[in-house]
């Protein structure tokens, strides 16, 4: 029986400012493995300053040209949530997101009145990653649960989740974390690892049918999270969780993988030592890259060449982003107890609005592997 929780959905012009507290349990990264030596470090130009304006270019200058205008600044639009992860937009840019801790699936819905979350899924199993794939699926990734789910959604929009990839050898597969779904069908993921099954892992693909995964060591990605395509579909972009990195790996074909490059330092927003790593990100279509670094505060811009061209500073830990909304041009970012919106003047890139060119090359056989004014509360009803 769906348990009779409130969900306190606030409008908000502005967001308090809060100092970033300890993420949950669930969403913290795997132990490193004993003796493993560090990635090499990304050479990046300049470093991005200080800056009270919530965006601003690497020269720290209000803005960003041709993404953001020089007052843009992300708006609170729904707080009250435990962790708030994966957001992704369909189609017409709806935009879904998890609560990862809460174990839910919500949709932003935008009435009139106001805006409001509905719950779609109950009892997900800190689904952490979410993703539309081209033909209008819904699939999610399954951090506690260790498996890919295909979340079926019925005629009131309620959703049910079915197996696509189930726990390997039995045992869950502890640290997936997100995904991506390309234009032939297929979804690659993510998996951060467990000490205890260090071979799971890295980076996998499979099909939205459910095929066994391949996977990807990636040994100089400590802890693989945030996980995008480039928009012509040939890179795929890694971030770490645990090391102040983004990886760009080629993508030769469905479950073709070649060998990664450093592609960006996230060290230009601080300290290595205190930024750490990041976590989810977002790819315009002009093929720049934003990624969430919890520790900084901030949303990073890079341009495709990883050259860092501004930030959003945020006043709580960001864990993800997305783009959304009718034209596209609305960034929608998970930053724990709540959600933001960042109205940019670009369009976003994600397979479900056209996304990529499907790869035409056959993929091969899998391999097996071991305070402002409040809107009424919602109450979730089947």
């Amino acid at each position: 029986m769906l348990t009779h929780a409130f969900l306190a959905v606030i409008l908000a012009q502005s967001a308090p400012a809060a100092a970033p507290a300890a993420a949950p349990a669930a969403a913290q990264e795997p132990a490193a493995p004993k003796g493993a030596a560090p990635a090499a470090p990304v050479t990046v130009s300049g470093r991005i300053p200080d800056s009270a304006s919530p965006a601003c270019d690497a020269a720290g200058a209000p803005g960003i040209a041709m993404l953001l205008a020089a007052d843009a600044r992300p708006d609170l639009i729904i707080n009250g949530l435990q962790f708030a992860e994966g957001p992704t937009s369909d189609a017409q840019g709806q935009t879904y997101f998890c609560d990862m801790s809460g174990s839910r699936i919500y949709r932003i819905v935008r009435t009139a009145t106001g805006i409001r979350a509905d719950v779609v899924a109950d009892g997900t199993l800190s689904t952490s990653g979410l993703a539309w794939s081209r033909d209008g699926r819904l699939f999610g990734t399954q951090f506690s649960g260790g498996k890919v789910v295909e979340v079926v959604l019925a005629a009131d929009g309620t959703g049910t989740l079915r197996s696509i990839v189930p726990a390997l050898d039995v045992k869950p597969m502890t640290g997936a974390n997100d995904l991506v779904t390309d234009g032939a069908g297929g979804i690659w993921f993510s998996n951060m690892g467990d000490p205890r099954r260090s071979e799971l892992r890295g980076v996998f693909y499979t099909t939205d049918t459910g095929t066994e995964p391949v996977r990807f060591d990636v040994p100089a990605v400590k802890a693989p999270n945030g996980i995008r395509l480039s928009p012509d579909g040939r890179t795929l972009y890694v971030v770490d969780y645990k090391l102040p990195q983004v990886w760009a790996f080629p993508v030769e074909g469905p479950a073709k993988l070649g060998e990664g490059r450093p592609f960006a330092s996230l060290s230009v927003v601080g300290d290595p030592k205190q930024v750490l790593g990041g976590d989810g990100l977002a790819v315009d279509v002009l093929g720049n890259v934003w990624v969430a670094v919890p520790r900084a505060s901030a949303i990073v811009v890079f341009d495709p060449q990883g050259k860092p061209l501004g930030r959003i500073m945020l006043p709580n830990y960001p864990s993800n982003c997305a783009f959304g909304g009718p034209d596209g041009r609305s960034l929608y970012i998970t930053a724990r107890d709540g959600i933001y919106v960042l109205p940019t003047l670009v369009q976003g890139h994600w397979t479900a609005k056209g996304g990529a060119p499907p790869m035409k090359a056959a993929a091969p056989a899998p391999a097996s592997i071991a305070a402002p004014a409040a809107a009424p509360a919602v109450e979730p009803t089947k």
